[in-house]
């Protein structure tokens, strides 16, 4: 799952360094069907924002995220209110040291380019999550902090009901989210949410069986219908409600060790490498996207080609991206782990080893 995750960011960088070149691409592109492009160029265009969707990568991180933290829950045996402090403070100190260092460099980039009196205002604000004017990809990062509560009570929910819990607690909290004052500042946790219940599924007994009713040479076909299932529908409830479902059975399939040669090739120590730099590589790509797009901005033949200029572009984009990565990783992310698996030892009481859903606690 940790590969799947490195191919996801490293799909993020590649889809806006197209997008970035000419954004009028997401109205005229991204958003419709692919019956409804013009012409071989769009139609092209749309095929490479197919298998480098954004949005799609962004759906796996949230299904990943559930699952994963879901069973990190069922390694932690404390009272309910142990769990929820230790599992809550072990979340923020594990993400928002690399995101805060990530925050600054952006506002260093736009320094350099000249636009730090414009965006300088809205530091607090996104530095609390509240706004995303800096650093745009943090959005995400809310709707991870905002989703702590909701897979504790999934979890909790789960342990009295089973996989039917996680359904009653995704019920009230998506009818909450339906109330006027919550809908208008949570849109993105509101449109969301689904992705972390569906999460938190993989790893019951349901997910289990649905992954042996799964032949495992499907894989690559479940991974081809979640890349296009969206940009074939159309932008509809349905059609993410359709990707989402896939996202989950993909990760599922991973999970339970159902995804054949794509699992393997997942495995591989590079897919690893890049799994463990996904989430610098997600932020840190920002800040070369803000260089790129200051530099490249005013050159007609760019803007005239943003598909193939995009693709050029995001070579060095990646590979400086992957470079920082590996250090905010070594000196970033892994002292922030550690620190917070210090931090939170009152929360987790380890059972004699066994194993769950096929990972050994």
């Amino acid at each position: 799952m940790d590969g799947l995750r490195g191919y996801a960011a490293i799909a993020v960088v590649v889809f806006h360094s197209i997008l970035d070149r000419d954004p009028t691409q997401n109205q005229r592109i991204v958003r419709p069907p692919i019956q409804d492009a013009h012409g071989v160029y769009e139609v092209l265009s749309k095929l490479v924002f197919m298998i480098v969707s954004g949005e799609t990568a962004v759906v796996l991180f949230f299904v990943l995220s559930g699952t994963v933290l879901f069973e990190s829950l069922r390694r932690r045996h404390a009272r309910a209110l142990a769990t929820a402090v230790g599992f809550s403070l072990r979340r923020l100190i594990r993400l928002y040291p690399t995101f805060f260092v990530s925050l600054l460099c952006c506002l260093g980039a736009f320094a350099l380019t000249g636009a730090l009196a414009v965006q300088k205002k809205h530091f607090l604000g996104n530095a609390a999550l509240c706004d995303f004017s800096i650093l745009g990809a943090s959005w995400t990062l809310q709707v991870e902090f905002l989703a702590v509560p909701f897979i504790l009570v999934g979890f909790w929910s789960f342990q009295r009901l089973g996989f039917a819990g996680i359904a009653v607690a995704y019920a009230v909290f998506a009818t909450v989210l339906c109330a006027p004052w919550l809908s208008a500042h949570f849109v993105y946790y509101q449109r969301f949410l689904s992705c972390f219940a569906l999460g938190m599924l993989v790893p019951t007994g349901l997910g289990r069986v649905i992954a042996r009713l799964i032949p495992a040479q499907a894989s690559p076909i479940v991974l081809a219908g979640m890349l296009a299932s969206r940009h074939v529908m159309g932008l509809h409830w349905w059609s993410m409600d359709t990707e989402q479902v896939l996202a989950a059975l993909l990760v599922a399939l991973l999970y339970h060790g159902r995804a054949g040669c794509l699992g393997h090739a997942l495995g591989h120590r590079v897919s690893q490498y890049l799994g463990r730099l996904s989430y610098s590589l997600y932020l840190f790509n920002i800040v070369f996207l803000i260089l790129a797009d200051h530099w490249t901005h005013q050159l007609v033949l760019i803007r005239a080609h943003p598909l193939e200029s995009g693709v050029l572009l995001s070579v060095p984009i990646l590979a400086a991206g992957i470079a920082v990565a590996h250090v905010s990783e070594r000196y970033l992310e892994r002292p922030s782990i550690d620190w917070a698996r210090r931090m939170t030892q009152f929360s987790v009481q380890p059972l004699p080893h066994h194993t769950l859903g096929g990972v050994s606690a």
